[in-house]
């Protein structure tokens, strides 16, 4: 298997052109420690086995199987036309042998595919899946309950749902927000829809579901913004205003983890409000009060959870409970362009940016004096 030390680096390198070599590094390292076969379950659709994508597809997967990771291909998810899924496949397989990536072709009929797919996964071929006998239980829910696949993608032409020509990056299935009118969507896009509902509300909630092109295929996978459409159900969030019954170890794990620094050791003891915190402790928000007004404190995700949506639904549901507060963040903040769109006003004071969502005009001065004078919560 092509995957020592230094032809990792190589590729973790080359993937700086899709985003940082920090990002690259981080998601290869999650991916790498999942079992091979819940890597990511890709459903090919046949428009990306023609030219030019197929030529781009073979050289997103070579990077991938250079670097251990080892998707399930799935053809024919989509489709009733065996006679095309199995052309399809061996189109694919023969794409596959060229680019010089060890496979094995499957199909799931075949006896005891699981544990083959299990295996293959296991010495580092990727499996190429015919799925040509849906009509005997071995269809799409049935796959993903057996292999439960940290990601699923759908390989589409058209990269993902657009509204007037912008990409729609985030759909919370379940709550049906932001879906576009079916009128603007393909049939092909609507039968992923229709597939995606009912596989939301029967798989892990942990899995994830994207729609994306295989020229950013990459960006997708090892990018905290991707480049798709991602549809997820909407986090589940906590709200107490105690910590009884939270699990501190992991609420302090996500935080530090999130901002890469240690927290002050009294920072647990400090008197606080609300706490808002996503089920998994993948990311949440902590209020206090300062200048006798509400105050965000922290407001986190992590690392592996950013490009969800978790902070949307972090944010809307505390802006549900308090319509009134501020907050602020260090200058060089990357999150601040997010913080810009969603405050009623900003103002800089020294290091700091503070900003606030419902203050009246005399109670401004005092929360920016707060907010810059407020005791850090980092050790330094």
């Amino acid at each position: 298997m092509p995957n020592n030390d230094s032809l990792r680096e190589t590729v973790l390198r080359s993937l700086i052109a899709v985003g940082s070599e920090r990002e690259a590094s981080f998601y290869a390292k999650i991916f790498q420690n999942l079992e091979p076969e819940r890597f990511a379950l890709i459903l090919v659709d046949p428009k990306c086995l023609k030219s030019p994508l197929i030529e781009s597809l073979m050289s997103d997967l070579k990077i991938l199987y250079n670097l251990g990771l080892t998707p399930v291909l799935v053809v024919g998810a989509l489709s009733k036309d065996k006679s095309s899924v199995r052309f399809q496949s061996e189109r694919l397989s023969k794409a596959l042998e060229r680019a010089k990536i060890k496979m094995a072709k499957l199909n799931c009929a075949s006896y005891q595919f699981f544990s083959e797919i299990r295996k293959h996964a296991d010495n580092g071929r990727f499996v190429v899946l015919e799925m040509t006998e849906q009509g005997k239980g071995l269809d799409l829910q049935k796959l993903v309950e057996r292999l439960n696949p940290a990601k699923i993608i759908f390989l589409q032409a058209s990269g993902g749902f657009r509204i007037n020509g912008q990409r729609l990056a985030v759909v919370n299935v379940d709550a049906n927000q932001h879906l576009p009118a079916k009128e603007q969507l393909s049939k092909g896009q609507l039968k992923f829809l229709k597939t995606v509902e009912t596989l939301v509300n029967f798989a892990d909630s942990a899995c994830t579901y994207v729609i994306v092109s295989p020229l950013n295929l990459l960006s997708e996978l090892f990018t905290v913004k991707g480049a798709g459409t991602l549809l997820r159900r909407g986090a589940k969030i906590r709200h107490t205003q105690a910590y009884k019954g939270v699990d501190m170890t992991a609420l302090k794990k996500s935080i530090e983890t999130s901002f890469e620094r240690k927290m002050c050791a009294d920072y647990f003891e400090r008197p606080f409000s609300q706490l808002f915190y996503e089920e998994n402790y993948r990311g949440g928000a902590i209020l206090t009060k300062l200048a006798g007004l509400p105050y965000l404190s922290k407001f986190w995700v992590a690392q592996e959870a950013q490009g969800e949506g978790i902070a949307r639904d972090i944010w809307h549901v505390v802006r549900e409970n308090t319509p009134v507060f501020f907050w602020r963040s260090r200058n060089d903040n990357p999150f601040n362009n997010w913080y810009m769109k969603m405050c009623e006003g900003m103002q800089v004071s020294g290091e700091w940016r503070v900003f606030w969502i419902g203050l009246v005009t005399p109670e401004i001065p005092s929360a920016i004096l707060a907010a810059a004078n407020s005791p850090q919560d980092f050790e330094q």
